[in-house]
């Protein structure tokens, strides 16, 4: 069946062997660069970069136990009621303090002292070693606490707190009702010195590069957002700008140790950015195509509402169901919404990329690996592995990225003199070609319209006109009714007449001046040779703009008339046609026929056909017609606004 649809398809396309195996190259292009990024990502980048093994000499701690306690003291510490537990463990439920207490068994005091990485899991955490404080950040004591917890470093612990056998070390943790559980796994505690040294590549991954990449997610998101008011991928631009804001907001929870906001309001922060993470990749993944799809759009608006406001609604639920509900649903609308984006993209890759009319493979193999690693993390979080930080990690490498492909493909601010002078001048250029094609064209449409209409208008006159004309002189013939001379001078009338509409068909798509010349050049001699003389002024100016060509003809067909009449019935020895601009201001063009004959009396004389033809000409282009006659002969005068203004 595969084979029928590709034989079909070669049969049907003229080249069908050179598309097919275009189509092949881009596809392969862009499943080239997918592949070579998450390679890069998963072999190199984040092994060698983002991941670094923590070895020293361990302690291993002895007899773990955990406790309820009633303060966070070392007076509560000594009253406490301990349990023995197997780590890791967790319990629940915050408010409230626990406290994990362990032994280490010296043979000597190391002279650095001791390292130690608590691997626990709550909103503030103190240390204690052989009774003493040896760790305590920020505040503890609820319900003015501080979230230091999310700080991982290696704490130290100095020797002379430490003594040679068995030492014992208490974690003590608090919760403030947020995050309900308390979570202890294996602590790392070895020699201070060495403990710093394997960890300094993991402490600056948990820290600092959360501090920076939040920082450069900010002023990332920020230059989306001005970029969406200004690109012409606007959209696109928003979502980006949402997406890195989102994501920075998010980071910033690990660091922010002293937030406005406690308990259940800063969780819903938590979550409220943990949602839109995926919706903002989905819909800049359908705007990123340039097509997106409309329902996936407000999928991605619904979906941002619904979670949102179900989460806030669970979370106000008992602990730790409303908590762990929340939690669930949010990471399997990650997937699916993961999913979704990685559709889109497929889609596009299938549509566009496969066929050339999209070349951004590199672009798309950046935006495929963060989706693939959002889908990753969201899936982790669900089944309850450890967290592996990779969406934080390769996020502002994704970021970078697209920001750097977004806006060398929209700006051009960052480009030298000569290059945005040739830049320009070729858009420039290419814009005045696909002008001058479409002004032709439509120029072409019009001149050709005009032409069929007249005709269609000539052939019904000549056929009222010329013909009933003709039928009268051959009717009258055949009777015997005419003389030679009275058939002559009929048969010459319509041959004037015929003329007058040759004339007229000439016009038809010429310039003004230029048919007016032409018509003037054709009935000066005719009337030289009848002894009526011509004078013929124009003094319209060159730069003046074109008419549209049917008010063009509509001009010279009034001038044609008038001059017509003149000839027939004035018996006229001189005609002046006068052409210009009139008005105060030069607003419109001004023609003026007059003649030397006799005239009629307007009072008495009924409008022929002529009369009435010429002034509906005038009004159809928007001008207005006068005529004059009297004893000094008859003048017609046309005024007819400037092109700007003239009806087509």
């Amino acid at each position: 069946m595969l084979e029928d649809m590709v034989g079909a398809r070669l049969a049907l396309l003229p080249g069908g062997l050179r598309v097919l195996a275009a189509d092949r190259r881009h596809l392969l292009a862009a499943l080239l660069a997918i592949a070579s990024v998450q390679l890069a990502y998963w072999w190199i980048i984040k092994p060698q970069l983002f991941t670094a093994p923590s070895q020293f000499e361990r302690l291993e701690p002895a007899d773990p136990r955990m406790a309820q306690l009633v303060a966070p003291t070392l007076a509560g510490l000594e009253q406490a009621r301990f349990r023995p537990v197997n780590l890791p463990t967790f319990d629940c439920c915050g408010p409230g303090y626990r406290a994990l207490a362990f032994d280490i068994d010296l043979p000597q005091v190391p002279e650095t002292g001791l390292g130690v990485i608590p691997q626990a899991s709550g909103d503030n955490i103190w240390i204690a070693v052989n009774g003493q404080w040896a760790h305590r950040p920020g505040r503890i004591v609820l319900p003015d606490i501080t979230y230091h917890g999310n700080v991982k470093r290696v704490f130290p612990v100095p020797a002379t707190m430490l003594r040679q056998g068995p030492n014992q070390v208490a974690f003590v943790l608090v919760r403030d009702g947020g995050v309900p559980w308390f979570d202890f796994t294996q602590p790392m505690i070895g020699r201070l010195d060495e403990v710093e040294r394997a960890s300094v590549h993991a402490s600056f991954m948990r820290n600092e590069y959360k501090t920076i990449s939040a920082t450069m997610a900010g002023i990332l998101a920020a230059m989306a957002f001005a970029a969406a008011f200004a690109a012409r991928y606007s959209r696109y631009a928003l979502w980006v700008g949402v997406l890195l804001g989102a994501w920075g907001l998010r980071n910033a929870y690990y660091q922010w140790t002293d937030p406005p906001f406690a308990g259940e309001w800063r969780l819903a922060y938590y979550f409220a950015l943990t949602i839109l993470v995926p919706v903002a990749y989905v819909q800049a993944a359908n705007e990123w195509t340039g097509r997106p799809w409309r329902w996936l759009r407000w999928l991605g608006y619904a979906a941002a509402t619904g979670l949102f406001g179900f989460v806030v609604w669970q979370l106000g639920r008992p602990a730790p169901d409303g908590y762990d509900l929340a939690g669930m649903v949010l990471d399997i609308a990650g997937m699916v919404l993961g999913s979704l984006a990685l559709a889109r993209f497929a889609a596009h890759i299938a549509t566009h990329i496969a066929t050339g009319r999209d070349k951004r493979h590199w672009e798309t193999a950046l935006l495929v690996l963060g989706v693939t690693v959002s889908i990753i993390e969201f899936a982790r979080f669900y089944l309850g592995t450890t967290m592996s930080d990779n969406l934080d990690t390769v996020l502002p490498l994704l970021a970078l990225g697209m920001a750097v492909a977004f806006f060398e493909r929209n700006f051009t601010l960052f480009r030298s003199s000569e290059q945005l002078r040739s830049l320009l001048s070729a858009q420039l250029a290419e814009r005045e070609a696909e002008l001058a094609v479409q002004y032709a064209r439509q120029e072409e449409l019009a001149r050709r319209e005009t032409l069929v209409s007249e005709r269609q208008r000539l052939m019904r006159d000549m056929h009222d006109g010329i013909g009933g004309q003709l039928m009268s002189l051959l009717f009258a013939a055949r009777q015997k009714a005419l003389g030679p001379d009275e058939l002559t001078q009929g048969l010459q009338a319509t041959i004037d007449e015929l003329r007058l509409i040759i004339d007229s068909l000439d016009t038809v798509g010429e310039s003004l001046g230029s048919a007016l010349a032409s018509f003037r050049a054709r009935i000066e001699p005719r009337l030289n040779a009848a002894g009526i003389t011509i004078d013929w002024s124009n003094t319209l100016p060159d730069d003046l703009p074109e008419l549209p060509p049917r008010a063009t003809l509509q001009v010279f067909r009034i001038v044609q008339e008038a001059i017509t009449n003149a000839i027939k019935h004035s018996g006229a020895r001189s005609i002046a046609v006068s052409i210009g601009l009139s008005g105060d201001s030069g607003a419109a063009i001004g023609i003026t026929i007059a003649d030397s004959g006799s005239g009629f009396d307007q009072r008495l004389a009924v409008r022929g056909r002529g009369l009435a033809s010429m002034e509906a000409r005038a009004a159809a282009i928007g001008g207005s017609l006068d005529i004059t006659s009297g004893a000094q002969g008859t003048s017609v005068a046309l005024v007819l606004p400037l092109p700007a203004q003239v009806s087509a």
